[in-house]
């Protein structure tokens, strides 16, 4: 069989470093899980994993709030900092861990993108969007014991169903600390080798909501603190503990926020509108006349590619050709602060907190090894 090839945004970014893409062929190599010959991430050896994906858990708000956390602070020392999915949204990301793929290998290209004609949203697809094949279902195919964790209502959803087709799952809501870790410790020593995937997203929803300065944030993180301690305690030392974040978050000011559909000059000729606020694809049969418009209004505070321009940069990894017409003719992306609305997608115009982009907030998170 042909060796596991890594497929990121290394390119582009032209810096050296371990991606979340790398996490589970890391674990792979250590269950002895065939084609995952390499530990791209530097994890201690161990029959038995438990992956916490905390959603929203970015390296620099992480640090600015680790007075708040006193267990994630007792272990960020050593902790290796990588880089998030292009774009730096949930279904990308988690996508990105579960296949081992950048974004444009796997197809999920954002958290929305054009598809047979119109807009779909994979975090609310009730069927699995055409993808590449899990990981977690390598690992079940192997004889390892693979559970996930999850909040009921994610059970049998489309974006759950491209993560895995054979895992066991276990439904159990985020505030029940004591059943979730519980039930996290039993999954965890079933077998001779496991795995459990566990998906936290209080800090996300916290965020969007308040802000990733609010009381409210600094809330969540605490209650997901102590729980992980917690789930620390229950496991016996021989399974490995690893913490870690799909993207990170910024604060948008509303000042730094431009409404589309109100502005003639970005809104004419686009045919649809996908993406998020932080990481636009526009869709339009003009992409050049399109791309030049966004360039002369936007300056240097953004980063406006063609499709082609954005392929060839590489912020997508390795393109499939089965996947391109998802990306946008043209790709918009804050370079610092900032958001493009449309009533596209009402709920962005009441987030305090986002994400998506490519600014170092929110590409960067930890892996906290325990």
């Amino acid at each position: 069989m042909m060796a596991y090839m890594r497929a990121n945004v290394s390119d582009y970014w032209r810096d050296e470093g371990s991606f979340l893409a790398d996490l589970l062929p890391s674990v792979g190599f250590h269950l002895g899980i065939s084609p995952y010959t390499t530990d791209f991430i530097g994890l201690a050896d161990s029959d038995r994993y438990v992956v916490v994906l905390v959603d929203g858990l970015g390296w620099d708000i992480t640090i600015r709030a680790l007075m708040d956390a006193p267990y994630i602070a007792s272990v960020i020392g050593d902790a290796p900092k990588i880089q998030a999915s292009t774009p730096t949204t949930t279904s990308s990301s988690l996508t990105s861990l579960w296949t081992g793929l950048s974004s444009g290998t796997h197809g999920i290209v954002g958290f929305s993108f054009e598809m047979d004609g119109h807009i779909t949203v994979p975090l609310l697809a009730k069927d699995p969007i055409p993808t590449a094949q899990s990981i977690m279902n390598r690992m079940s195919d192997a004889g390892v014991d693979v559970t996930w964790v999850i909040p009921g209502e994610h059970i049998g959803s489309g974006l759950t169903r491209m993560g895995t087709s054979t895992a066991r799952m276990v439904g159990v809501d985020t505030g029940d600390h004591d059943r979730r870790a519980a039930e996290i410790s039993n999954a965890a020593h079933r077998g001779s080798r496991s795995v459990v995937f566990v998906y936290e997203p209080r800090l996300d929803e916290a965020g969007h909501a308040h802000g990733v300065a609010s009381e409210q944030w600094r809330e969540a993180l605490i209650q997901i603190d102590t729980f992980v301690e917690q789930l620390r305690n229950e496991c016996d030392d021989d399974v490995r503990l690893l913490i870690t974040g799909d993207h990170g978050m910024v604060d948008v000011a509303k000042a730094d926020r431009i409404d589309i559909d109100a502005t003639p000059d970005l809104k004419a000729d686009l045919r649809l509108i996908g993406g998020e606020a932080r990481f636009r694809h526009l869709y339009t049969h003009s992409p050049k006349a399109v791309a030049k418009r966004w360039k002369d209004r936007l300056g240097d505070q953004a980063l406006v590619m063609t499709r082609d321009e954005a392929v060839d940069s590489g912020i997508f990894g390795m393109v499939d050709p089965r996947y391109l017409s998802r990306i946008g003719d043209v790709v918009v992306t804050p370079r610092a602060g900032g958001a493009y609305l449309t009533a596209a997608f009402p709920g962005e115009y009441h987030l305090v907190g986002m994400h998506g982009g490519l600014t170092s907030a929110e590409r960067y998170v930890p892996v906290l090894i325990d």
